[in-house]
């Protein structure tokens, strides 16, 4: 095959639907070092589109409960109260992560969300009509993926869109020193 077919050439500017567009990235977090390390990735993929990021929390009832499992007695206005301070704490640290990733051209637009995260994930991302999802490896415990299974993985399997995987190196922090 010469090097001007046409499966070789560069596409044209009248055939623009070929070319890579990242308007639309969506970025799942769990606060950890992990997820912030994805979330730098996605801006700064994001930059020459001048995308949206959506940062993505998904408050699960399985950790709410484990915090209501944590008290003495529970009665109905106590799960209450454990549960909106837990989604407001969640929120206000989604908040915090997102406003210290704008103005860096590309609107950082946070989303809290309740239910199984892999689900949420995948769904949001398909009514946004997302272009690319950008996922940490290792965004939970060790035991918690052995018990749960690694959303990532649920993610990469059951998404409509491409997912991008992001690992932080060992010793490495979100700033990328080691």
């Amino acid at each position: 095959m010469s090097a001007t077919s046409p499966e070789k050439q560069a596409p044209s500017p009248e055939n623009s639907s070929d070319e890579l567009q990242l308007k639309r990235i969506l970025v799942p977090t769990d606060f950890s070092q992990s997820a912030e390390h994805a979330l730098k990735y996605a801006v700064q993929l994001g930059k020459p589109f001048k995308a949206n990021i959506f940062v993505l929390h998904v408050f699960h009832l399985r950790e709410y409960l484990a915090l209501l499992s944590e008290r003495d007695q529970v009665d109905s206005g106590t799960a209450n109260q454990v549960l909106e301070a837990a989604k407001s704490q969640a929120a206000n640290k989604l908040e915090e992560l997102a406003s210290r990733s704008r103005g860096r051209e590309v609107a950082v637009l946070p989303t809290l969300l309740v239910g199984v995260p892999f689900e949420e994930i995948v769904r949001y991302a398909a009514e946004r009509d997302v272009d690319l999802i950008v996922m940490p490896t290792h965004a939970r415990t060790h035991v918690a993926n052995l018990l749960l299974g690694s959303t990532t993985e649920r993610v990469i399997a059951h998404s409509f869109c491409p997912v991008l995987v992001v690992r932080m190196r060992p010793g490495e922090n979100v700033r990328g020193e080691k």
